[in-house]
């Protein structure tokens, strides 16, 4: 009984967790909490992740402090290449994609890699990819084209989807497989952007275009969605929950 409950309550909580987005680009958020999307200098990261940690971010990422450091880490985790990003970031960085509020980029472009394959983020073939990957030995050896057709999967998955398209264990084991696949299978996104790096005037102008108090308003209206974004999460947990309670009796 203990084990079926801790089933329904593990589907429950993938059902309801995802990571959204703030509406922004990473780069005018840079500009905006003023640091610096740097993929050769990891320090920042790392800092960044012992304060999210010391701070608490993973219960309540309302703070401002919480933003900053959790909008520097994502845009590293998402943008740069595999292997710079520290494994206590690959690792630790999920921890808060309940609680924060994601701004937008994609992985950086590889220069003469073929572009990715549009994943599906609703059928669960991220984490049957995954599992793939392991049955086959992947992560020794990726060489086959099965390895290169799951890998492709998953890194898809993991890159363009909402953060519950994948099991935790899919988030975390990718980066085991990168070392061995990402060098034989690089991949793009499709119509990535060389400037993703620079604020666009457009999206960064709800940020200083009425100064300091404009400034105030933004992080005001960022902590209000952050609360109601959180809610909405806890309720849909509970509907997550009854859901599959529901079908478990029947």
């Amino acid at each position: 009984m203990k084990l079926a409950i801790s089933t329904i309550l593990l589907a429950a909580l993938r059902a309801s967790s995802a990571a959204e987005s703030n509406g922004h680009s990473c780069a005018c958020e840079a500009e905006e909490f003023g640091f610096e999307i740097d993929c050769s200098n990891p320090q920042p990261q790392l800092d960044s992740l012992a304060i999210l940690q010391s701070s608490g971010c993973a219960n309540d990422c309302s703070s401002a402090e919480c933003e900053k450091h959790y909008l520097l880490v994502q845009s590293h985790h998402d943008y740069c290449p595999e292997d710079v990003i520290p494994q206590e970031v690959e690792d630790g960085f999920h921890d808060y994609d309940l609680t924060c509020l994601a701004c937008d980029i994609n992985r950086i472009a590889k220069e003469g890699a073929v572009d990715c394959p549009t994943p599906n983020c609703e059928d669960g073939s991220g984490d049957g990819a995954y599992g793939a990957l392991v049955d086959s030995g992947c992560q020794s050896d990726c060489a086959s084209d099965s390895c290169r057709t799951n890998y492709f999967t998953l890194k898809t998955v993991h890159d363009l989807c909402d953060h519950d398209a994948l099991s935790r264990a899919s988030e975390e084991g990718i980066h085991d497989m990168e070392d061995a696949c990402e060098a034989l299978h690089p991949c793009n996104v499709a119509g990535v952007s060389d400037s993703q790096l620079v604020c666009d005037d457009h999206d960064h102008h709800d940020h200083d275009d009425h100064g300091d108090e404009e400034h105030d308003d933004h992080g005001d209206h960022d902590d209000e969605e952050v609360k109601t974004s959180g809610a909405a999460k806890l309720s849909g947990f509970g509907a997550a929950f009854a859901a599959v309670l529901a079908n478990w009796i029947i």
